[in-house]
């Protein structure tokens, strides 16, 4: 109930709303009550044909009801959504900040699809909870107090014919109904979320999975946790059903019990007959507070797993650790990697011990074959995740004593996807910068050599790249990603195998021009294909996490034999 208790907390920010929301539902129900008995009452009064001045008030009433009822609905509706779509804006800021909080070390914990699937249907889900969960038991009492003193005025005998029907509907019906539903409920989210994940896969890797083979299996596997769901519906659906058809079970009980001590009542002379149709509409009517109760706690079990999901998110921990009171970062600082080590959770290391610094302006190649532990070195100089032993600094203050805005703006990073946004050519490079103009956006695209290309598309810069950058090749979308980076004007670039996927004709062409635009800028070049490294300051090579040489591309090629034998590969590739 953890998940539950904090989205219940979250409602403190807006007491007002809330209790204006509680109590207009509450007035509805009243006035429906209102509205039915004094209903009962004209109409049983009119029968014995009293003069017109004596059914006044009745007449009305029945206006006033019906009016107040209709007023009070709309209120409630308005209020109860308003403020479901507040608390629903507030738990997707806290889940996006969270997000961006674990950046890509902590995320990788998470499924793509199953996190897409917590952060859209999870958060869809918890917008029942005040509206379908937590407002109808408030209201239900509020009702059922309404309706015991009412009973207690008219007849008191009628109180426990009404009262404990009401009770059982509120009580006994949705305890059933939860737990039955609580595990169907939990059950459900988690299936959803796996279900999302796994369409997601294969929507990714639709082309892969088709030149394997493996869409049959693949599929079967998306079925069963469609089937999966499919079966909680169907069990979610019984335990509607069962609510409703308990709920007018109770119905009929409450009308005939109180009909039966209403006459009763009447025939000792203790009772107007006149009332007994007003008793009978009091019988029937508190039930419409009760008969959402059952699908209520039904549904609790649903926003319990989607909250659960949700806050194991929010509450996941980041591999970094923020410091509450940072210190600014220096103009022009150097960044040293002293004494850096990785490990694993499980206490395996994959990088270190290692001792590295990026003064303004240098140029670094970090060498190594899959695996070596390049990615992970680039996600500790960007401060993506922090190290286990040793320290990051940057002008000599520590990275965890910085802030993480100011860092960002210091350091840029393009990894092997080079990523591109659906949307237009201008549109993804301004993601750099959103205040550039298209003057300026367009000079940086010359820099990176693609105004020739630029200027042959019919819609220029307008161009729609497509889903991923896919209507682009792979080498326009490279170039495309450090103009991004160019244009947020990055101090530092850490580029992670930007010529990954490149035949080596195209790699060596787009690795000139990503070199001679950013030529005025420190620059970290990660790649397991030495192309550029000639025109690099320094390279390190990179072996199971550990640097095994070190120096300029000269002294490399005449002492070490890992990176001599790197340049063999590729002058016998041309």
């Amino acid at each position: 109930m953890s998940g539950f208790i904090r989205l219940v907390e979250s409602l403190r920010a807006h007491p007002a709303r809330l209790a204006a929301s509680i109590g207009a539902g509450a007035a509805t129900i009243a006035s429906s009550i209102g509205l039915l008995t004094v209903s009962a009452y004209l109409i049983s009064a009119a029968a014995l044909h009293p003069p017109l001045l004596d059914l006044t008030v009745a007449i009305v009433g029945v206006r006033f009801f019906g009016l107040s009822r209709a007023v009070f609905r709309y209120v409630e509706r308005l209020g109860s959504h308003e403020l479901s779509l507040r608390l629903l804006d507030d738990l997707r800021t806290r889940v996006a900040r969270a997000i961006y909080r674990l950046g890509p070390a902590g995320v990788v914990s998470f499924r793509a699809g199953d996190l897409v699937g917590r952060v859209l249907d999870d958060v869809d889900e918890i917008q029942h909870v005040f509206v379908r969960v937590l407002t109808p038991p408030l209201v239900a009492i509020m009702i059922m107090v309404l309706t015991a003193l009412m009973a207690l005025v008219w007849l008191p005998a009628s109180v426990i014919t009404i009262l404990v029907p009401l009770l059982v509907a509120a009580l006994v019906v949705p305890w059933l109904t939860r737990r039955a539903g609580d595990a169907a409920g939990r059950t459900t989210a988690d299936d959803r979320g796996r279900l999302v994940g796994q369409t997601v896969e294969i929507i990714e890797g639709a082309a892969v999975i088709v030149a394997l083979g493996a869409e049959e299996r693949l599929l079967a596997t998306a079925n069963e946790a469609a089937e999966r769901v499919a079966a909680a519906e169907r069990r979610t659906a019984w335990l509607h059903g069962f609510g409703d058809a308990a709920i007018l079970l109770l119905i009929g009980v409450a009308l005939v019990g109180t009909l039966w001590v209403s006459a009763l009542a009447v025939g000792s002379g203790s009772l107007d007959g006149v009332m007994v149709a007003v008793l009978a509409m009091l019988a029937i009517t508190p039930f419409e507070a009760v008969a959402p109760l059952p699908s209520a706690f039904e549904r609790l079990g649903r926003s319990l797993g989607a909250a659960d999901r949700l806050f194991e998110v929010i509450d996941a921990e980041s591999p970094i650790i923020r410091s509450e009171n940072p210190t600014a970062i220096p103009a022009d600082p150097a960044i040293k990697a002293e004494g850096v080590v990785v490990d694993t959770e499980s206490g395996s290391r994959i990088l270190g011990p290692i001792d590295l610094e990026i003064t303004p302006g240098i140029r670094i190649g970090v060498v190594g074959e899959t695996g070596a532990g390049k990615t992970t070195l680039a996600h500790v100089l960007c401060r993506f995740r922090d190290p286990t032993e040793g320290s990051v600094t940057v002008g000599e203050i520590d990275l965890r004593d910085t802030a993480n805005d100011e860092l960002r703006a210091l350091i840029g990073y393009e990894d092997d996807r080079a990523f591109l946004f659906r949307g237009t050519i201008v549109g993804n490079v301004r993601i750099g910068n959103p205040e550039a103009t298209d003057e300026e956006v367009r000079a940086v695209l010359d820099r990176v050599n693609l105004g020739a290309w630029i200027d042959s598309l019919p819609g220029g810069m307008q161009t729609d790249v497509g889903e991923g950058g896919g209507s682009i090749s792979g080498g326009q979308r490279r170039r495309l990603a450090l103009a991004r980076a160019l244009l947020a004007d990055f101090p530092v670039l850490i580029l992670d195998e930007p010529i990954s996927g490149l035949d080596p004709a195209t790699a060596e062409i787009v690795m000139d021009d990503l070199l001679d635009a950013a030529h005025d800028r420190a620059l970290v070049l990660i790649t397991h294909r030495p192309v550029g490294l000639d025109r690099m300051d320094e390279i390190i090579v990179l072996e199971e996490g550990k640097i095994t040489d070190r120096g300029t591309h000269d002294q490399l090629l005449t002492t070490s034999e890992r990176y001599r034998g790197m340049w063999g590969l590729v002058a016998s590739s041309k």
